[in-house]
């Protein structure tokens, strides 16, 4: 990273990234350019989960190369200044990359759904019936590299 001065190392503090970000934005490998689609994102015990429908690109892309980058971003919000070229963002990021794995065992599917309710209603669930688990695709995102970075945050 050129600016090292804007670089968190503490894992804790990307894991806190990770966790409160609304959403992360997957980057795969298309034949011709890389392809980017933002999804909902749970971490549980330091993977990354994410769900989708059964069928698609992003699905179709994962399954030919389950290599991924991806990035995070929490707190973002413009800074403004006295002149257009004084602006400038402030905010928390997770940037990395990672291999990608369809969940097939129905409790780690269940976990990581339970994680979803969680972050995203508040809620525990329980249990999801069979009929619920079947038309959603989990996919664990295992970090590999993984960096921090903040800017603008004091």
């Amino acid at each position: 990273m050129r600016r090292t001065e804007k670089e968190m190392t503490d894992p804790r503090w990307v894991s806190e990234v990770l966790g409160a970000a609304p959403y992360l934005v997957l980057a795969l490998h298309d034949d011709t350019a890389p392809y980017a689609v933002p999804l909902c994102v749970a971490l549980v015990n330091g993977a990354l989960y994410l769900h989708m429908a059964t069928e698609g690109k992003k699905l179709d892309l994962l399954r030919r190369n389950p290599r991924a980058g991806f990035v995070a971003v929490v707190d973002a919000a413009v800074v403004t200044g006295e002149s257009a070229c004084a602006f400038g963002m402030r905010y928390r990021s997770a940037v990395g990359t990672g291999t990608c794995t369809v969940v097939e065992d129905p409790e780690e599917k269940t976990q990581a759904l339970a994680a979803f309710a969680r972050k995203y209603a508040g809620n525990d669930p329980g249990s999801f019936p069979p009929e619920a688990l079947a038309p959603t695709v989990v996919v664990r995102l295992d970090p590999g590299a993984v960096t921090g970075k903040r800017s603008g945050m004091g």
